[in-house]
């Protein structure tokens, strides 16, 4: 890739970061909103990562601008009471949890190490029935996406043991043996 290639990619980071720091949420909120993994808004705000068009407007759209105002470094970044209108708006008419915009950050890493203690992980389960005891247990909404991105990451990867499905689909984590972890 030409310099100048991964510079555009840069600037375009800086961008989304900028919207996102004055809109005043944090990467996890804006992943939650644009329906992306917070690892892949780290990469594009880092400029490691060449975005689709589509992921473009997904994240104009959240936070209501046009995919090319979003990239224009001329266009004036909207004042922080209008984004977060603009982000209420788009959430809402998604049914997406609003908690992200009042400042209430449900931390769902921390849940899902206390699920890892209780021995709920002790026997294979899918995201979706990770996801309904994250609801019947913490009254969280969370996708399974998301859950498969936390089991992916940090200490937990080293942990878990990924038992994949034939066809790719509804793959099961399992919390490995303890004498696997030494």
């Amino acid at each position: 890739m030409a310099e100048n290639d991964k510079s555009a990619l840069k600037e375009y980071g800086n961008r989304v970061r900028t919207f996102r720091k004055e809109a005043n949420i944090s990467q996890e909120a804006l992943a939650t909103f644009a329906q992306l993994y917070q690892s892949y808004i780290a990469s594009i705000e880092k400029g490691d990562v060449n975005i689709g068009i589509l992921a473009q407007q997904t994240l104009s759209n959240t936070v209501g601008v046009k995919h090319y105002q979003l990239a224009d470094p001329d266009f004036p970044i909207p004042p922080e009471n209008v984004l977060r209108e603009n982000i209420r708006r788009y959430i809402t008419a998604r049914n997406i949890d609003p908690a992200y915009l009042k400042d209430k950050f449900p931390n769902y890493v921390k849940y899902m190490d206390e699920l890892l203690q209780s021995g709920f992980l002790n026997e294979p389960k899918t995201t979706k029935e990770i996801a309904e005891k994250y609801k019947s247990e913490y009254e969280l909404e969370i996708t399974p996406s998301r859950i498969a991105d936390i089991l992916s990451r940090g200490t937990r990867k080293d942990k878990i043991d990924i038992i994949r499905s034939a066809c790719g689909q509804r793959n099961r984590y399992k919390l490995m043996n303890q004498k696997n972890n030494s």
